[in-house]
C-alpha cells in the first residue's frame, strides 16, 4: 500500500489510528478495509487496554501496534505518540525519512477502498501548494454545498476549498514541526489546523473521490458525555492559550444555556446521546436519549 504514483514521481504515506475502547469495532472496521493491514499502518492502543485488543491483535499479519500510557484518554497525546512513531522510520537502509505523507483518521471512521485511500494521498500530493486534504463525509453534500461550487480538477481528481476533519492527509513539511499538546483533547484536529493557520498555511481541501463515512457517539474514545464535556473545555482553554486571536475571532462564546440549565436541574449528568456542538438537532431536544421520527404523510399515501 504505502507507495504510490503521483504526476510528481512516487511518494510513500502512512495511517495513523488511535484506539480505546473500540476493540470489537476496530475488528470490524478492519474486516471493511483488509488493506490497512499491512507495516505502515500504526495502531495506537493504550496500555491499559492491551488484553481487550489481544483477540484483535493476533489476528494482524503486518499494522504496526504502538503501545503508550493514556491515563488522561486524550486523543491528543494518542496522535502525537503516533505521529513520532512514524516521523522517526527511516527508508529501509536510507537514513531519509521513509514517509512523504501521513493519513490521519479514527478507530471508527470507514473509507470506501484501498482506491479511495490512495486517491486521498493523491490528491494532497498533486495540489500545487502545501495543504491539508481531507475525504469527502456522506454528509458532505448537503453541509458544503455553497463550497463545493468552488471545486477544482487537478490530474483527475476534485476538491474544493474547506476545512474538514476525521479522514485527512498531511504532508511531512507541514506535519513535521508540529506537536499536538496532550491537552488539546478531542480538539487535536483544530489546534492543529489554528497552529498551520497561525503560520500562514491556508489550504484547507476536502476531495470529493475521497468517500468516507462515520459514526458520532459510538461507545468508547473519548468516554461518557460528561467526560467529553468536561476534556472539550480544558481543550478550548488550550486552544484559546495558545492562539487567542484566532479563536476570538467571533467576539463572544456560544453556550447552549438551556441545555446547560437542563444539566444541572438533573443533578450535572449530560442526558441524551450526545453534546450539543455539531448536533443536527434542535438543543431541547437533546435532552432526551430516545429520537422521535416524525413522517410525513403524502396525499398519495392517505387515498390508499
Amino acid at each position: 500500500m504505502p507507495t504510490i504514483q503521483t504526476a510528481d514521481g512516487r511518494v510513500r504515506f502512512c495511517v495513523l489510528i488511535p484506539s480505546r475502547g473500540r476493540a470489537k469495532l476496530l475488528a470490524k472496521s478492519f474486516q471493511k478495509m483488509p488493506w490497512l493491514n499491512q507495516p505502515d499502518t500504526y495502531l495506537g492502543i493504550e496500555t491499559d487496554e492491551l488484553s481487550e485488543y489481544q483477540d484483535f491483535t493476533k489476528g494482524l499479519i503486518g499494522a504496526s501496534v504502538v503501545t503508550y500510557h493514556n491515563p488522561r484518554g486524550s486523543v491528543a497525546w494518542a496522535r502525537e505518540v503516533l505521529r513520532r512513531s512514524a516521523m522517526a522510520r527511516r527508508g529501509g537502509h536510507s537514513r531519509s525519512p521513509r514517509y512523504d505523507y501521513f493519513v490521519v483518521t479514527d478507530d471508527n471512521a470507514i473509507h470506501r477502498s484501498e482506491d479511495a485511500l490512495h486517491k486521498l494521498v493523491r490528491a494532497c500530493a498533486e495540489w500545487p501548494e502545501l495543504c491539508v486534504m481531507a475525504g469527502m463525509h456522506s454528509t458532505a453534500m448537503h453541509i458544503d454545498r455553497g463550497k463545493i461550487g468552488k471545486k477544482k480538477t487537478i490530474c483527475g481528481l476534485t476538491s474544493y476549498p474547506a476545512v474538514a476533519a476525521i479522514f485527512q492527509c498531511y504532508p511531512r513539511e507541514l506535519y513535521a514541526d508540529y506537536c499536538y499538546p496532550e491537552d488539546a483533547f478531542g480538539l487535536d484536529d483544530r489546534h492543529y489546523f489554528l497552529w498551520l493557520l497561525d503560520r500562514g498555511n491556508t489550504e484547507f481541501r476536502v476531495c470529493m473521490d475521497a468517500p468516507f463515512t462515520k459514526s458520532r457517539y459510538q461507545a468508547g474514545g473519548q468516554g461518557s458525555l460528561n467526560e467529553r464535556a468536561e476534556k472539550c473545555g480544558r481543550a478550548i482553554a488550550r486552544l484559546a492559550g495558545d492562539f487567542p486571536a484566532l479563536v476570538g475571532a467571533t467576539g463572544t462564546l456560544r453556550l447552549p444555556w438551556q441545555h446547560l440549565i437542563h444539566t444541572v436541574q438533573a443533578g450535572g449528568t449530560i442526558t441524551g446521546n450526545r453534546l450539543v456542538g455539531g448536533a443536527m438537532r434542535k438543543e431541547k431536544d437533546l435532552q432526551h436519549k430516545r429520537l422521535t421520527i416524525r413522517r410525513k404523510t403524502s396525499p398519495q399515501s392517505q387515498r390508499r
